[in-house]
């Protein structure tokens, strides 16, 4: 095969399959090395969750973009803090990690990089009440302000599945559910 620029090469488009292979350079900032990975190995890689621990967290993109971050179970309230936000990068937590079917009794925060009047969240989570008895089952929509809102508060949860995704340098959509027996809350740092 001749030498050809990478641009000059054939897209496969909507054939990628997962034992394609890609080119890599592992350790571009040390000691390069070209190395190859198929497109399902490098997936996989990229997919493994992260079990975050049981302190304040700072996330990153290179550790947590992309991934499930599972929360264990807290002895304290936590926060897991977003990083400046990169158009389309995306964070799923999940949790409580533990065995039994009662709630964790500390809360979850998750905050962003920067004050209220430089980022914020925007959308909604839905609140499933565990604590709520025959007719009484309560489920509500728990929604940001769209302008200034930047700490989500899962207070005591059963479990939760919240997912923040970066619609723009300043902007966090977020959307999924909290069940617990105290709403989650939104508010201004």
């Amino acid at each position: 095969m001749a030498d050809l620029k990478v641009t000059a090469l054939t897209s496969l488009g909507a054939t990628t399959a997962r034992e394609d292979l890609l080119h890599v350079i592992d350790d571009p900032s040390g000691t390069p090395v070209n190395k190859k990975v198929t497109f399902g190995e490098m997936a996989n890689a990229l997919a493994v969750p992260v079990l975050l621990t049981d302190t304040d967290v700072t996330l990153t993109e290179a550790t947590h973009a992309g991934r499930l971050l599972v929360t264990p179970d807290l002895t304290a309230d936590r926060t897991y803090t977003l990083p400046t936000p990169i158009a389309g990068m995306s964070f799923r937590f999940t949790g409580p990690d533990t065995a039994g079917t009662t709630e964790d009794g500390s809360a979850v925060k998750i905050t962003t990089a920067n004050a209220a009047d430089t980022e914020h969240f925007e959308g909604k989570v839905v609140f499933l009440d565990i604590n709520a008895v025959g007719t009484d089952t309560e489920v509500a929509i728990v929604g940001s302000d769209n302008d200034s809102n930047d700490i989500l508060t899962i207070n005591v949860p059963g479990h939760y599945d919240v997912t923040c995704i970066a619609q723009s340098t300043t902007k966090w959509r977020i959307t999924g559910f909290v069940a617990s027996d105290t709403a989650p809350a939104f508010s201004d740092s």
